[in-house]
């Protein structure tokens, strides 16, 4: 894995960054300097990508001048995050090499801007953060068989998009001295002028005010009417998400259906990935060596030494209507399990358009549930699920993925947990 450029079209993209999220607001710029001095970093660039309105906190990339990056040239990873946002991972191949990109929760993964020379090593990157589970789409090329992936060209996905670009963390000295010099002259220009521009100004600043109250009389004039006219904003209706989703017992036995239909062993071949979504079984098989056959159902690759495999599951029906907890008492919950996992905050859900017909201002309040996603690791994919998830209201598990180790493996649970608001 190397950094470098990539041309798309006629543009040119620095790939290969390494990004940090930023809890630090307006501060993203200077942090990402801070941490471009850090010893053993030593980073020429940074890039920003900025927060948004729903909770998306700033990231910055950090990279060397070493593999011809320069000051001004977008960014890809940043660019096509903030033009695509969600969980997705794709690779994408190029004249130079193969960019792998994963996004998670609409933020960038420290280790998810990657740069490949070797095919082999960005199909295996790619296909490892598959097994992990939780994306929403996989980009890859049609060539590599990986199931459920879109190979929708580069382009298309960017559409053009430049605006998250490298900065420069140091100025060069002959910059500062040329702008030094500069400034000096200017400063000059101005003292020469200044008596006569303030007089101007303080002759605009009068008939700018005047003009600024008769905007507002005449605003608050039209506004009046218009509020009678509309009313009250209507109540917004959140979807309630977990009610059409199947309970977590009937995601478990869906998936225990699909490991039946899957031999446990293969003369030459191994399980290397196994995902189940409730709906699909998404297995990835390895050659070992020796006389074999490809497994039953499996799509393998032009070399032979690798396989794909999905088995479509039974349709699961909705949970229907369910009450959900409170925040604390879930929280009990989980420092009670002895499951090893995760538990964090998740952004809210996106609020519901305004109603067909309404023209007034639509700042809906926040739906009155919040989220939480977790994970959860297993030894074997248990009957039923860990007492954390079995029987709590509002939890939606997304997937059940197979970790293989040494001699066995353990199973990972992620999903979202849906609790009132406080």
């Amino acid at each position: 894995m190397v950094a470098g450029v990539v041309t798309i079209g006629r543009q040119r993209y620095a790939v290969g960054l390494y990004w940090e999220n930023s809890p630090g607001g307006g501060r993203v710029a200077q942090l990402a300097k801070e941490a471009a001095n850090q010893q053993g970093q030593n980073a020429d660039y940074y890039a920003v990508r900025p927060g948004n309105k729903d909770g998306r906190i700033p990231q910055f990339g950090l990279c060397s001048a070493e593999a011809g990056q320069k000051a001004g040239m977008p960014v890809l990873a940043g660019c096509l995050a903030s033009q695509m946002p969600g969980s997705w991972a794709g690779a994408f191949r190029l004249s130079e090499g193969i960019s792998v990109i994963i996004v998670r929760d609409d933020l960038i993964v420290p280790d998810g801007d990657l740069f490949f020379q070797d095919e082999n090593e960005a199909h295996d990157r790619l296909v490892q953060e598959i097994g992990f589970g939780g994306l929403q789409n996989i980009y890859a090329p049609d060539a590599w068989s990986v199931p459920g992936a879109d190979a929708i060209p580069l382009t298309l996905l960017l559409s053009d998009r430049k605006d998250i670009k490298l900065q420069q963390v140091h100025i060069p000295k002959q910059v500062k001295i040329i702008g030094g010099g500069l400034g000096l002259a200017f400063l000059l220009v101005l003292i020469g002028v200044w008596y006569w521009q303030d007089q101007v100004a303080k002759e605009e600043a009068a008939r700018e005010a005047q003009m600024e109250a008769a905007r507002r009389a005449r605003e608050a004039a039209a506004y009046v009417p218009s509020i009678l006219q509309q009313g009250a904003p209507p109540a917004p209706k959140y979807d309630r998400k977990w009610e059409a989703a199947p309970t977590t017992d009937d995601f478990v036995e869906n998936c225990h259906k699909g490991l039946a239909m899957v031999p446990v062993a293969i003369t030459g071949w191994h399980i290397t990935t196994l995902r189940c979504t409730g709906t699909t079984l998404l297995i990835g098989w390895t050659r070992t060596g020796g006389i074999s056959v490809p497994p039953p159902g499996a799509v393998i690759n032009d070399s032979a030494g690798n396989g794909q495999q999905t088995v479509v599951l039974p349709p699961l029906k909705p949970r229907g209507d369910e009450a959900l907890d409170d925040p604390d008492a879930v929280t009990a919950r989980y420092l009670k399990q002895n499951w090893p996992g995760t538990l964090a905050a998740a952004p809210d859900d996106p609020p519901p358009p305004a109603p067909a017909g309404y023209t007034g201002a639509w700042p809906p309040p926040p739906p009155p549930w919040v989220k939480r996603s977790f994970t959860l690791t297993v030894p074997s994919l248990p009957g039923d699920i860990p007492e954390l998830v079995g029987n709590l209201p509002g939890v939606i598990i997304t997937s059940l993925a197979y970790v293989p180790k040494d001699m066995s493996g353990d199973w990972v649970v992620e999903g979202v947990i849906y609790e009132n608001r406080k």
